[in-house]
């Protein structure tokens, strides 16, 4: 496989996780999650609603993305990262 990874610019990628696609900028992983190509990813919308089940690289290189596992199923979910930005901010204001 050709195949590049790459990650965007202000991406966290959490201790003990990875990534099979491609994180578009200010995307998160959180911590223990690996992310494959073929991983099937649960996306859900503002409200928290599932929009639709599709394999991850289906989501590779767009940006603003958050990875998790919901500790009750076990799924993968993807859902926006916009709020982190001003989360961000606020963090490193004393910085």
């Amino acid at each position: 496989n050709k195949a590049r990874i790459a990650v965007g610019r202000n991406c966290l990628i959490g201790a003990n996780a990875g990534i099979g696609i491609s994180l578009g900028d200010r995307c998160t992983v959180e911590a223990g999650l690996y992310v494959t190509a073929g991983s099937r990813v649960s996306l859900l919308d503002e409200s928290g609603t599932l929009v639709r089940v599709l394999r991850a690289r289906e989501l590779s290189g767009d940006s603003d993305l958050l990875f998790r596992r919901n500790s009750q199923t076990g799924a993968i979910e993807c859902l926006s990262n916009r709020s982190a930005i001003a989360l961000n901010a606020a963090l490193h204001a004393n910085s």
